[in-house]
């Protein structure tokens, strides 16, 4: 690889991640500002009513696209015949639409058993179509989604991504206020999916042209993403099901508290996440011409740009989250923060590492052993939230989740460091969890009442916390370099 061609990959992904940074960061203070509106207008009980229908469609939305989407990132990055792209698509989304009319149809008929499964009650089968309706729009969005992003269209897809939560966001906020009911709310979320649906749809046929079902190369791709729905809804019971685990055990109020110090502890994501999606078709691309160095090399820098933002960011949730949830919500939810939210935060991070890292599964075609991974993280977390929920409440619940994920991100490490001589540096972070600790004994002791004071702390946070990675010595020469071609890319975008 020439310096010239290093340059122009490492430009493009670091432009990649910031647009994918950018719409998360966006996305995610949508979803901050969610929480004040339905829960100062909802109440608990209702807010863990809300809760239940994300955790359900974060469920589904993977098994309803039999994990098409990462088959279409894995196979068609590096494809650019237009017949053949356009036979993939087209075979992938009739069988993803097939499934979810299914789906539905089924949900139609055991409406009032699922509401007593999901809900602990049937006075709530209403919410249960309406789950399944809005699991199949999001399954055809992720699947339209992953085609953008196995072409290299970050940009074109951040912007979409972008502006289909804030036509989502808006009316909620609006429709809470106005004391709108919840079922009208999740209508309207449904509507604006579908409306972009049709519109990506639209906008990716009229490229590569849109064929009857076929045979063809279909075998290949489920042979690859099937394995990975066990995978996928293992991972999601160790995600999700402590809100189900903690409904039955302790009921809708508390999942709802749960829920809300979830939201903020889990806002440790939007560090991962752009790395996460961008690196896939890269590190694709790279296996596929025997560039196995690159691949260790994306993998290991990415692991340390995420712990370089992930770390302080837990830490700093720790002394804000009661702040937080003080102006957010109402008094009943104040049970929350504090431990709970660093130990969900902690959670994210130990998710972050395993989502970076499980690529080098599925660049050696082993996704076959991935749901046996994670079915030991789901077990261990299914038998920890039994033990500890009645014991311990819904610290029990954040307990089990963070032991899961850390065994998960485990056996990852070890298995890139088998497959690719993967290098986890300790010395560094050692010295960013030092630095993390002096940012918190500041801002521990500054004034945390009201938004302006909490904006002075993360500011003040933020200066302490380069100071003393400065002065650890905590990044290499090469790591500053890194770190200033990416502030410098970041002040290229905003500027350009």
């Amino acid at each position: 690889m020439t310096h010239e061609t290093k340059t122009d990959s490492s430009t493009k992904f670091t432009k990649d991640i910031l647009w994918v940074g950018l719409s998360q960061i966006l996305i995610y203070l949508f979803g901050f500002f969610t929480l004040p509106a339905l829960t100062k207008n909802f109440g608990a009980e209702t807010y863990g009513l809300w809760a239940q229908i994300g955790v359900t469609v974060g469920l589904l939305n993977p098994i309803l696209t039999l994990h098409l989407g990462t088959a279409t990132v894995r196979y068609l990055s590096a494809e650019n015949r237009k017949e053949k792209l356009s036979q993939a698509f087209s075979n992938m989304f009739w069988l993803i639409v097939l499934i979810v009319l299914i789906t539905i149809a089924a949900a139609f008929l055991l409406k009032n058993d699922l509401s007593i499964l999901l809900f602990k009650s049937n006075v709530y089968d209403v919410f249960v179509i309406l789950t399944f309706i809005w699991a199949g729009t999001g399954a055809l969005f992720a699947f339209l989604i992953a085609y953008l992003r196995s072409k290299g269209k970050i940009k074109e897809l951040s912007f979409i991504n972008i502006l289909c939560y804030s036509f989502k966001f808006i009316p909620l906020v609006v429709l809470a206020f106005l004391h709108f009911p919840l079922w009208f709310i999740v209508i309207v979320q449904i509507s604006v999916e579908f409306i972009f649906i049709l519109s990506l749809f639209g906008s990716i046929t009229k490229k590569v042209g849109f064929r009857k079902p076929s045979t063809a190369n279909l075998k290949k791709y489920l042979s690859f993403s099937i394995p990975q729905i066990p995978s996928g809804a293992l991972l999601w019971i160790i995600d999700s099901s402590d809100r189900y685990f903690t409904t039955s055990y302790l009921g809708l109020s508390q999942t709802g508290i749960y829920s809300a110090s979830y939201s903020i502890g889990s806002l440790v994501s939007m560090f991962y996440v752009p790395i996460s999606f961008v690196i896939f078709p890269v590190i694709s691309s790279f296996w596929e011409m025997g560039k196995v160095p690159s691949v260790k090399k994306y993998l290991e820098y990415s692991t340390k740009i995420f712990l370089f933002f992930g770390v302080p960011g837990s830490a700093g949730l720790y002394i804000l989250s009661k702040p937080l949830l003080q102006i957010l919500t109402t008094s009943e939810f104040l049970a929350g923060g504090g431990t709970l939210t660093l130990l969900i935060a902690l959670s994210t991070l130990f998710l972050g590492i395993y989502q970076i890292n499980l690529y080098i599964i599925c660049l050696i075609e082993k996704t076959k052993f991935m749901p046996f991974i994670v079915g030991l993280s789901a077990v261990t977390n299914i038998v920890l939230n039994m033990l500890l929920i009645p014991r311990m409440g819904i610290m029990g619940a954040a307990i089990s989740t963070i032991v899961s994920y850390a065994a998960l991100s485990l056996i990852v490490l070890i298995w890139a460091k088998k497959r690719v001589n993967y290098r986890f540096d300790f010395v560094f972070l050692f010295k960013i969890v030092l630095a993390s600790i002096l940012m918190v004994i500041v801002i521990g002791i500054l004034p945390l009442k009201g938004i302006l004071n909490i904006i002075i702390a993360v500011v003040v946070g933020i200066a302490i916390y380069l100071v003393s990675v400065l002065a650890l010595k905590t990044l290499s020469k090469k790591e500053k370099k890194f770190v200033h071609g990416f502030i410098m890319g970041i002040k290229d975008q905003i500027f350009h």
